[in-house]
This record gives structure tokens, sequence and C-alpha cells, in this order.
């Protein structure tokens, strides 16, 4: 094989050998099978290499660590028997060398039952002579590799085999692999066709209570608190913390569809949920910014020219390190969202197997069966008892009350959402107020402008748009920041021409500079080249629009002068959408420094 595969791991050799001989797309779909594939499909295919083990699996002596040693041995065995190909020396020593290696990794019950109805195994292998007498003597004869094992020895040395291969599986299981083991069991089961536990069930329950719910509920207090550092708003919608561990039952007849819908939730968060090494990675993000931090106190301290300089190079240089921070935030949180769907996923297929009927579909007469077919009453008058008269009066008073709570919750409904509208006004929230419509106190505030805030306007605006603008956060936040603005009328007057006059000049195909004249001197198309080519002044203007960060050099001019009093409003038109990303006091320019 050459001197550098010498150094090369037995793994690594046997894996190199399956690929050469067998192909490598018939290598990894035997893989494939081996990890995903139903227990019932994989025992099918093995037992067509390997019929002798027909019983072994009824009786639940099922593992799925074994199944793919078993299937490349059955594939390595179609090769070397297929005299429509004529093998090379080097492919046949191939061949045997892989199947002595798969030969021991399965554990002894199974490879004795192997090595004895196969003198050439035991050529291969010559240290397991002695296992391939003990197999052959407690039977008393070669065994016959096409029979089951059970018709081929007493029941008691059967039974023995049995408990030898599941105490290989409970001895060999370490505590990270504890829960999946547990699936293997449940496999067993409805392979042994064995009823009356909820096998699934506890697995699954086991698997929530040991691994997945506090290492949930370790990552999520893990990202609230990157998310608290960095300023970033964190969704607690997307990431509930109630994601992981609704009760289940196993549902009845789908036990097979059962473990592997578990299985793949419990592939899915193993791979993907690890809080350990994201607080890991978080840590090294965040050294530089501390280091920073730590460097900008000490300055602090004793104030100079000199360390006042130095103070605003390193808080430009922390300021760009927070930006990269949150980019790399992002990431992860995108990186966990499989285990969020997975979860939801699976409770949703959970369901689905619930209302899953099994076997022969339900006659759909049988739920009218319980319904009794009444004579044709006559149009006579009938006498209603006493004690019916008084639970109909009942009813008509309950349904009286009903409608009565209804009207009461209605305004109820009314008062919530005007008290929120003035909540929204008031408090300063880093989103999208919560209301989603224009109240009418709004509508009549707006037609007389009387006392509008700059977050009315922007709210005004977004609604009557008809889904051309889209306000970002960070819009929300500086406009509520300007409450105390007093010319809010003047900025919904320019907003307005922008939304409407001005984009509907540009998306007809004109120019930006014939679409300008309809905004005139409130409108300026970019910044000073000064402005833009300062890091921190251009950073002031940068936010983020579908995870990336845009510079917003487009602005509006609202009112004249510095501060509050020159209000400007940064935007762009984006893939068809004005985005609004600012709306507040003037922002820091060149001239201003």
């Amino acid at each position: 094989m050459g001197d550098d595969f010498q150094r090369v791991d037995i793994g690594s050799r046997l894996d190199f050998n399956l690929g050469h001989v067998l192909g490598n797309d018939a290598r990894d779909k035997l893989r494939a099978m081996a990890l995903g594939s139903p227990a019932a499909e994989l025992v099918k295919t093995i037992v067509q290499h390997f019929p002798i083990l027909t019983s072994l699996f009824q009786a639940g002596a099922f593992y799925r660590e074994f199944a793919l040693p078993l299937l490349y041995m059955g594939s390595l065995q179609e090769r070397l028997s297929d005299t429509a190909v004529k093998l090379s020396q080097p492919d046949r020593l191939r061949i045997e060398m892989a199947i002595t290696v798969l030969v021991m990794e399965l554990p002894d019950p199974f490879s004795s039952v192997l090595l004895g109805t196969s003198e050439q195994l035991v050529n291969m292998l010559p240290e397991r002579a002695m296992q391939r007498a003990a197999v052959v003597a407690k039977v008393g004869r070669d065994l016959d590799a096409l029979q089951p094992l059970s018709e081929q020895m007493d029941m008691d040395s059967f039974a023995d085999i049995i408990r030898e291969v599941h105490l290989f599986g409970h001895n060999s299981v370490s505590q990270a692999k504890r829960v999946p083991r547990l699936l293997d069991m449940a496999e067993s089961h409805a392979l042994a066709l064995r009823s009356g536990e909820n096998l699934v069930g506890i697995v699954y329950s086991q698997f929530c209570s040991e691994f997945a719910l506090p290492q949930w509920a370790i990552a999520i207090d893990a990202m609230v608190q990157h998310a608290s550092a960095m300023e970033l708003p964190f969704d607690h919608k997307t990431f509930q913390r109630d994601l992981i561990g609704r009760a289940i039952v196993q549902p009845k007849g789908q036990t097979e569809d059962a473990i592997q819908l578990l299985r793949s939730l419990i592939t899915a968060t193993y791979s993907r949920l690890d809080p350990a090494a994201f607080l890991q990675r978080a840590d090294k993000q965040l050294a530089k910014v501390r280091e920073l931090e730590l460097q900008i106190a000490t300055l602090g301290a004793n104030l100079t020219v000199t360390a006042m300089a130095k103070i605003g190079a390193l808080a430009e240089a922390g300021g760009a390190e927070i930006k990269a921070n949150r980019g790399w935030f992002k990431d992860e949180l995108e990186n966990l969202l499989p285990v969020v769907r997975a979860w939801q996923s699976f409770y949703a297929e959970w369901d689905r197997l619930h209302r899953k009927v099994p076997g022969v579909a339900a006659k759909s007469p049988a739920s009218l069966s319980v319904v009794e077919k009444l004579p044709v009453q006559r149009h006579a008058t009938a006498v209603v008892p006493q004690d019916v008269q008084h639970i109909q009066a009942e009813l008509e008073s309950a349904h009286a009350t009903i409608e009565q709570n209804a009207t009461a919750l209605m305004e109820l409904r009314t008062e919530n959402f005007n008290l929120r509208s003035v909540n929204e006004t008031l408090t300063l929230a880093n989103r999208r107020p919560e209301c989603l419509a224009v109240s009418m106190d709004l509508m009549r505030r707006i037609a007389i402008r009387e006392a509008i805030t700059p977050t009315d306007v922007l709210l005004f605006v977004e609604a009557t748009s008809e889904g051309r603008v889209v306000v970002l956060d960070s819009a929300w936040k500086s406009a509520k920041e300007a409450a105390t603005f007093q010319s809010s009328a003047r900025m919904l007057e320019v907003i307005s021409a922008m939304v409407f006059g001005y984009y509907d000049s540009i998306m007809s195909g004109n120019p930006d500079a014939t679409a300008r004249a309809l905004l005139g001197k409130s409108y300026s198309a970019n910044e000073s080249e000064n402005t833009s080519s300062n890091g921190k002044l251009r950073a002031l203007r940068e936010f983020h629009y579908l995870g990336r960060p845009h510079y917003f050099e487009r602005h509006l001019k609202v009112g004249n002068g510095s501060g509050l009093e020159g209000m400007r409003v940064h935007f762009d038109i984006i893939d068809g959408k004005v985005v609004i990303a600012y709306a507040g006091p003037h922002l820091e320019v060149w001239s201003s420094n």
C-alpha cells in the first residue's frame, strides 16, 4: 500500500479499501443506510447476506452500531463470490483485510456465529479459531449459514447469546451515548414485536432531561448574555426557552416511524447544540473588546491631551470590533436555527403520526353507528316538561350573558389598543411599535397636524405606503428618542414627498437628478467626501438590513441647524423598497469635528 499509507490509522485504511473495492458511492450509501434507515429495513438487508442472524434480530438482539460492519461484510462477500468479475490479487487482499477488521469490530456473539459458519473466516483470523471451536462444540456441528440460529441450537443456548448481545450493548455505552443507545433498545423492542411499553416516550423523556433541556437553557442564557453585551436585540420568539421538552405519547401502531423521527431529532440536536463551544468562541470574540475597554479606562484615569487622542483611536477600534462581533453573533444564531427547525418539525410530524390511522383505514359509516334514526315528528303541540323549560330558560340566560361579555371584551380590546398606542409614544424601546395599525386618534392628529411625534410620522407612512416602506429598528429608536422635535408636521411633508412622488419617479426609470427636483433642497443624495471617508463618521450612517451592513448616505433635511433642530432622515431604495434607517438629530459630520 506504500510507505505513506502505513502511517494511516486502521479506520482510514478500512475506509480506503472499501472505497477502492466497492466504490466510494456504494460505500457511502451503506454508511448512510446504517445511520438513517429504519431498523426493519436494515435488518431486511442484513439477513439477505446472513440468514442465520434472522432469529437474533427477531428476538431483539439489534444494536445499530453493529449494522454497518455487517452491511460492509455482506457486500464484500458478494464481491468475492461474483464470478462475473475476476479480482486481482491486490483487490482480493484488500477485501480479506477489510473483512478481518470488520469481524474484529463485531461483539463476540455475532462474530462467533459468523465464524461458526465459515472456515474461510478462521483462515483470515487464526487467533479466533478457539472462538469458532466453542460455538461449533455448543451446536455439535458447523453452523448452517442459510438457517436461522434459533433452529440450530437449544433454546437455553440461544437465550444465552441474546443475553450476551444485550450485556455487550449495556456495558459498552458511555454517558454521552446513553440516550442514543436507548434508541437502539427501542428499535430492538419494535423488532421483537413486544408491546405494552412506551419505550420511545421513555427515550424522549431521558434525552430531554439528561441533555436537551439543560443544554438548551445554557445556550439561551449564553446567547442572551452575549446579545446584551453587544447591545443587540435577541429574538426570543424564534429561540424560545420552552421550545424543548413538550410532553409526548408514543403513537400506537407507528413505532418504527416514531423511532426514526426521534433519531433524526437527537442527531440534529447533538450535532448543533453545544453551548460550551459557543461560550468559548464568545469569550474569544469579546476578549479584544474587553482589552480595548480596559485600555480606555486606564487612560481615562489620568486624562491628558495625548491620552484623549489615544482614547479616540481606541474607541474607533472598539466600534469596529463590536460591529465585527455583531456579525459573528448573527452567524452563530443562523447556525443554531437547524436545531429550532428540527424540534418544530419533530412536534409537527409527531402530531401527524397520532392522526395517522394504522393498518386499514376506518370505515366512514362507523362514525354514524351511534346515531339513532328518529321517527318523523307530527306537527302537534308538544308538551314540554317543567325541568326542560327550566333548562331552556337557563340556556337563554347564558346566551345573553355571552353576548354581554363579547361586547365588554370588544370595549376592553379597544381601550387596550389605545393604551398601547399611548405607551408607544411615551416609551423608548429599540424596536417597532407593537400596534400594527393606525388608530383613529392618530389619523385625526395627522389630519390637523396636532401633537404628532416623529414616531407617529413613521407609523403613518409605513401603514399608508402599501408595502413600499421598510422602517428599521434603528429608525424607530432614533424617532422615539426625538419625541420632543417640534417640526414633525414638516417631517411628515418631506417624507411623504419622498415616499410617493420621489419614489414613483425613480421607479418609472427617471434618474436621481430628475426625481430630486420633487424634493428640492430638502434632499441630499450623498454625504461629503470627508465625511464618507472618515471611518467613525461613516459608521454612524451604517445600519444592518437583511443581516448585512449598508451605508445610508441619502438623507432628507427636515430642519436647519445642528442637533435635534437639524433633524435628518437617512434612507435608501433597496430592491424596490424605501428603507428608512434613521430619523433623529443631525449626525456628526466632518465640519463639526
